[in-house]
């Protein structure tokens, strides 16, 4: 299914793009289509290993400091409802992605059927990239709303998991809320969070792979 889905996607790009590409397995499949196609791109991406991969197909990497726009930009989730909000919990690098999703003219989450849902279920916690002085404050407003906040450690060396702007994650567990517009609010305004992982108002499309077909839709 992830093929089938990298392989529609792949049909959204245009010669002389400059296309945001996230992270995970589907964007490595979705980047093996666009080289095997032959299409003359300008990447732009998050994700280190990306960022690797990219180069390994000779495609261009822009620096994504340099960047103010994209044309389009393709990324994995979690969950996907169908207003078009999203959870992007798992991976660490969610402020980025954000990042690029807010300059793509036309931002597309690639899916799969399991993980699309009339509402989010948040199965997945919502995570929180935190600024280090504001870790405490941080985890108590969280829980204040209602969350079971765990702080993520790394798995292969002792403490906190630091992201590659030197801050902390903290995995806030949530029910799923009644006005997830007026969450997603709340979550913003909340002072020493650089960004967190639930995705509303930003998403175009997306690409969603079947066992028997693959459906692109536009909101």
């Amino acid at each position: 299914m992830k093929k089938k889905c990298a392989r529609a996607a792949a049909e959204l790009i245009k010669n002389g793009m400059t296309v945001g590409f996230g992270g995970g397995s589907t964007v490595g499949l979705l980047l093996e289509e666009a080289a095997a196609a032959g299409l003359k791109l300008q990447a732009v991406t998050p994700s280190m290993e990306t960022e690797e991969l990219c180069r390994s197909y000779h495609i261009p990497v822009l620096a994504l400091g340099a960047v103010d726009r994209v044309d389009i930009a393709f990324d994995g989730c979690d969950e996907l409802d169908h207003n078009f909000c999203a959870l992007k919990s798992c991976g660490g690098i969610h402020t980025r992605e954000k990042l690029v999703a807010a300059m793509a003219d036309k931002y597309v989450i690639l899916s799969d059927e399991s993980k699309y849902f009339p509402a989010l279920p948040f199965k997945f916690p919502v995570a929180a990239e935190v600024l280090p002085a504001a870790r405490a404050y941080v985890k108590q407003r969280l829980e204040t709303l209602g969350a079971v906040v765990t702080e993520r450690h790394c798995s292969n060396k002792m403490g906190l998991t630091v992201t590659d702007d030197g801050n902390y994650l903290l995995d806030a567990k949530f029910l799923p809320p009644a006005d997830i517009e007026a969450f997603n609010q709340e979550l913003d305004a909340i002072p020493g969070i650089v960004g967190h992982s639930l995705f509303c108002r930003l998403i175009a499309g997306a690409v969603i792979a079947g066992k028997n077909d693959v459906r692109v839709i536009w909101k």
